[in-house]
């Protein structure tokens, strides 16, 4: 039997501490390993930079090709890869809308959208602003419509004028007495994007409803401009 003076109990008692305080630091330093590494961080939708900004207007022409300025998307400063869809053909009068679509690093994607109008004729001259109340539904609602382009983009207080309820939009106008109401939200849910006619008194326009009970209904709304005093 090997026998121990107390020397060397004593030192292998020290070197048993040192051991077990290293295990614990081990232990320790894998802890906080586990604890942070799955740590979440914020993220973010990813912004538009549309060149050219969200609404563009052409005259209608047979020669012309339409050619898309394109769009840039960033997260918090870095840019991202932007992909696109829709066509403009610039020999048909109508509205056309080109989508934008960007996805960040965590796979959260946002979406970003141009108006293209090809108008009958140039609008630039027109101007459909002004106060004008609704004759379809009593009590009768009025709209304040605010030019927000010259060349034919309005944006409206209400588009509906349904009493009690709230349904902000915009507008194109196509020239010579056409426009179209663009698609939309409100209290009603989401509605179509549609066509109407206007003239120097009034605006007209048939409401779609998209969403909820009333989903693929519409509602010929008409406006008439109150004279300002």
């Amino acid at each position: 039997m090997r026998v121990f003076n107390k020397y060397t109990v004593y030192i292998i008692s020290r070197v048993g501490k040192i051991c077990i305080l290293i295990l614990l630091m081990i232990f320790t330093s894998c802890e906080k390993w586990y604890d942070t590494k799955d740590v979440s961080h914020i993220s973010t939708y990813p912004t538009f930079e549309l060149i050219d900004g969200d609404f563009q207007s052409f005259v209608i022409s047979d020669s012309a090709e339409y050619e898309d300025p394109g769009a840039r998307a960033y997260d918090n400063g870095t840019p991202l890869s932007v992909y696109s869809s829709g066509e403009v053909d610039l020999s048909t009068v109508g509205v056309y809308f080109i989508q934008y679509y960007a996805e960040n690093q965590d796979g959260i994607y946002s979406l970003a959208e141009r108006v293209v109008s090809v108008t009958r004729n140039n609008v630039s001259s027109n101007d459909l602003s002004g106060t004008y109340e609704g004759t379809t539904y009593e009590p009768f609602v009025q709209m304040k419509v605010e030019r927000i382009d010259s060349n034919g983009l309005y944006k409206c207080s209400e588009v509906f004028g349904y009493p009690g309820t709230t349904t902000r939009g915009r507008f194109v106008d196509l020239g010579k007495n056409q426009l179209v109401l663009l698609h939309g939200d409100g209290d009603f849910g989401k509605y179509a994007s549609v066509g109407g006619t206007y003239s120097q008194s009034t605006l007209n326009w048939t409401f779609y409803l998209l969403e909820g009970y009333y989903a693929g209904a519409g509602f010929p709304v008409e406006w008439k401009k109150i004279e300002e005093e």
